[in-house]
């Protein structure tokens, strides 16, 4: 049999090219994501959560670029914004918006004019005021603020709380995948922040893909435990100030060695360090296990999870 000719070799390398092109990652049939019925059938949310994912355009919904290379000049048809309208998210019913300030007030009158005598006089009037408001050099003197030591400083209200006891705050060590790179970072996990936040410097230097919905910036990562075959895929949001310090201070060596039982999801929960990612609730109940573990009375407790046992709670044993 003669070999085929180049030309048609090259054609059916692009037909194949293009037809992969269009493979819907939602569903795996052959269209664009816009045609996808399993997409359509999503609430907006989940909408979202398959583009960051699958790593759609925001804007177009093409998956040959992300989406701060689109150059394509649509925007949302309901608020004008950076995203697909497929991707909008409906306003709050029952909330107005109040008119600035600046176009509230009125605009002050213009300053009556004087005539030359009256202005001489209110001239002469604000100098005479002027001499008599001036203080001496002694009254100077005892007007001058004294500067406290930096010893007399108020203390803050947390370190206030934390006089008999140190308060810790469960942490756990967790992998980040941003395509083909792995991150490691501290994660705190909180069931009562209802959405999972990262810190923007961290999204910006783990180059997690984002985009931005209603003004504010989201992110996607899968996110793993370094100890078992756990993953799973999460939209954070993005905050400009996401620093959770947690201890305050640190703890001994020996209330640490309370702990040398069990895995731990964070080896130095007793060491001061800041974290800047939350898992919220949305992620909670997948992550949390069971299992609750309290050594005695003074110490933090445990709670079993996906990464290991998180230790939280009040520590009267520093």
């Amino acid at each position: 049999m003669a070999p085929r000719p180049r030309s048609a070799q090259t054609l059916d390398d692009r037909r194949s090219r293009g037809t992969r092109s269009y493979r819907c990652r939602v569903c795996r049939g052959i269209h664009p994501l816009r045609k996808c019925t399993r997409f359509l059938r999503l609430s907006t949310e989940k909408r979202l959560r398959a583009v960051l994912i699958n790593k759609y355009c925001a804007n177009c919904l093409a998956h040959q670029h992300s989406g701060g290379q689109c150059r394509s000049g649509d925007t949302c048809k309901k608020c004008g914004q950076n995203h697909h309208t497929l991707l909008h998210l409906h306003e709050m019913s029952g909330t107005t918006r109040q008119p600035p300030i600046q176009q509230r007030r009125q605009s002050p009158s213009p300053p009556r004019r004087q005539s030359p005598s009256s202005q001489h006089r209110g001239s002469t009037t604000r100098l005479s005021r002027a001499v008599s408001r001036s203080p001496s050099p002694a009254a100077r003197e005892a007007r001058t603020p004294v500067r406290r030591p930096a010893s007399a400083a108020t203390p803050s209200v947390a370190a206030l709380l934390q006089h008999q006891s140190l308060h810790i705050l469960p942490t756990a060590i967790v992998l980040l995948e941003s395509g083909a790179t792995t991150f490691e970072t501290a994660a705190l996990i909180d069931p009562c922040t209802p959405v999972s936040t990262i810190d923007s410097s961290l999204a910006t230097a783990f180059k997690l893909p984002t985009t931005t919905v209603r003004g504010e910036e989201v992110c996607s990562t899968t996110i793993r435990s370094k100890t078992g075959d756990f993953q799973i895929d999460v939209l954070l949001k993005i905050s400009q100030s996401l620093r959770i310090r947690s201890p305050i201070r640190a703890l001994s060596d020996s209330m640490r060695a309370q702990f040398d039982d069990i895995r731990l999801a964070d080896e130095q929960f007793h060491r001061p360090a800041t974290v800047s990612l939350v898992l919220g609730s949305d992620v909670y109940p997948n992550v949390i296990r069971p299992g609750f573990l309290n050594i005695r009375d003074g110490l933090p407790v445990a709670q079993g999870t996906v990464f290991g046992w998180v230790v939280s709670g009040a520590c009267r044993h520093a």
